[in-house]
């Protein structure tokens, strides 16, 4: 009897241990397309908020800037929740947004207010952002290539993200002016729009990420713990671009 005893505790030690990893696994939590994920430790966020857009708008509001007012109606600004092309999958949605960027500078871009923060507290602010783009890497095009010559970018601020007109009768964002202007262009850079393929294999729509570091932007929450993100793309391709935006997070760490 007594030689059969290691065994037993084996298998008892064994049990156990499943037990255990099925307690792990059953109390991770599984977030997508919520607004809000508390961290879970020091290596973790603080808050997450991430959207899936097949799933639904969630609140992201288009805004168009950096173009003469008189060549609005020529520039075809285009803002809708629709499909996502083929070859994708034509079941799934996806935030669409397009221009022909007539003023060399367009900026297409999406800005929603998050709520949840850490009233008056400062954060550092990291994004991903998914897309659908046709563009392949190393074409020619007219102000610059159609892919490298489109920018993503991302930021985040106290202050809701919108156009004003400045001296000149050009549409401005407000958010890049607040300071130096060709720095905050700088930092806001993920990369650019050109897909995996090159140029001789043709257009063909494919989802394209892009990640930031984590101290990519910085934001202070209001009393109420409220900021605003943003992303989209400025364009030195004088042509038109179409972009299918899929999913987007963005991870606060708090200084």
């Amino acid at each position: 009897m007594f030689s059969r005893l290691p065994d037993n505790l084996q298998s008892i030690r064994q049990h156990l241990t499943s037990i255990t990893v099925l307690l792990l696994i059953a109390t991770i939590p599984l977030f997508y397309g919520c607004d809000n994920i508390i961290g879970t430790s020091n290596g973790d966020p603080d808050i997450v908020t991430e959207y899936n857009f097949n799933e639904s708008k969630h609140s992201w509001e288009p805004l168009f800037t950096d173009y003469n007012i008189e060549q609005g109606e020529d520039m075809e600004l285009t803002a809708e929740y629709r499909s996502l092309p083929e070859p994708l999958n034509t079941d799934e949605n996806a935030h669409f947004i397009s221009a022909i960027n007539r003023s060399d500078d367009v900026k297409m871009l999406y800005r929603k207010e998050v709520e949840g923060l850490e009233p008056n507290s400062t954060y550092n602010v990291e994004f991903d952002i998914h897309f659908a783009t046709e563009v392949p890497s190393g074409c020619a095009g007219i102000g610059g290539p159609p892919g490298e010559a489109v920018r993503v970018i991302a930021d985040a601020s106290d202050i809701k993200p919108e156009p004003f007109v400045d001296d000149m009768d050009w549409y401005r964002l407000n958010i890049q002016h607040l300071d130096d202007s060709a720095e905050w262009y700088e930092r806001v850079q993920l990369g650019d729009i050109a897909n995996s393929r090159e140029c001789e294999d043709g257009f063909e729509y494919e989802i394209k990420e892009l990640s930031s570091s984590v101290n990519h932007a910085t934001v202070t929450s209001d009393e109420n713990g409220r900021a605003w993100l943003m992303f989209g793309t400025r364009s030195g391709f004088e042509g038109q671009t179409d972009l299918y935006y899929t999913h987007v997070r963005a991870d606060f760490r708090e200084q």
